[in-house]
C-alpha cells in the first residue's frame, strides 16, 4: 500500500469444419506419401524444439542490497521505549529486536541518508515473528523527496497476527526518474497488543516494473 506520493477457454468440435467420411483405402498412404509425412513430422518436431529453447522468459534482475541491519544488537536502533534486544530468539541465531506492545505502537528502527537512488523500486524486507498478537504488525517505510515531501509505503498485504513463526515480509516503494530521496525511515507498526520480533532487515533496489 502506498501513501501520499505526491480466457474464456472454449472446448468442443466445430461441426462445420468436420471432414466427410472417406473410404478405408484412402486411409493408407502410398510409400512416397509416408516419406513426405515423416519428413514433415521431423521438421515440425525440430522447429518446436528450437522454439522452446528460444522463447523462454528473459532472466530476471536480482535485487541489489543497499543496506543491511542484522539486529544482532541495538546499535543504530532509534526506538527508545517499547522494545528490547532478545538474544535467545532470532531468525539468524544472533538475536533480534522484541516489541512488547501493550497498545498500538509505531517502532522507529533506522534512518538512511546516504543512499543515492532514483528510477528504481526500493524494497524494505525483514523477518517477523509474533506471539499472542491481538491485532496485526507490518513494515512501514517513509521516503523523503526534496521539494516534494515525505511519502510512505506499508506492508498491509502481508501482515502478521496471532502466533506466527519467522516469516519474511517486504514492502516496495516506486521511485520515478528524478525522485531521489535524501531520507529513508524504516519502522515496524504494531496495531494491537502482543509480542513481535523483527530481525535481519534489508533495504534493496530493483528495476521499476516494466509497463
Amino acid at each position: 500500500m502506498l501513501g501520499k506520493m505526491g480466457n474464456h477457454v472454449g472446448t468442443g468440435v466445430d461441426q462445420g469444419s468436420m471432414l466427410p467420411s472417406v473410404q478405408p483405402a484412402s486411409l493408407i498412404p502410398a510409400d512416397s506419401e509416408l516419406a513426405t509425412m515423416k519428413n514433415f513430422l521431423l521438421a515440425l518436431v525440430m522447429g518446436l524444439a528450437m522454439n522452446a529453447c528460444t522463447s523462454g522468459k528473459a532472466p530476471t534482475t536480482a535485487a541489489m542490497e543497499l543496506k543491511r541491519f542484522p539486529l544482532d544488537s541495538l546499535e543504530g536502533v532509534r526506538a527508545t521505549t517499547g522494545s528490547s534486544f532478545d538474544p535467545k530468539i532470532s531468525a539468524d541465531g544472533k538475536g533480534s529486536l522484541r516489541v512488547d506492545a501493550k497498545e498500538p505502537i509505531t517502532v522507529p528502527l533506522f534512518e538512511i541518508t546516504d543512499v543515492g537512488v532514483e528510477n528504481a523500486t526500493l524494497i524494505y524486507q525483514a523477518s517477523l515473528q509474533s506471539e499472542n498478537l491481538d491485532g496485526k504488525a507490518f513494515l512501514e517505510m517513509w521516503v523523503r523527496i526534496p521539494g516534494k515531501g515525505e511519502f510512505f509505503t506499508r506492508g498491509l498485504d502481508r501482515p502478521i497476527t496471532g502466533t506466527v513463526s519467522w516469516m519474511t515480509v517486504a514492502t516496495p516503494f516506486f521511485l520515478q526518474p528524478g525522485q531521489k530521496p535524501d531520507l529513508i525511515r524504516l519502522n515496524l507498526v504494531v496495531q494491537g497488543k502482543g509480542r513481535v520480533w523483527i530481525d535481519d532487515i534489508h533495504l534493496m533496489r530493483e528495476p521499476l516494473p516494466s509497463r
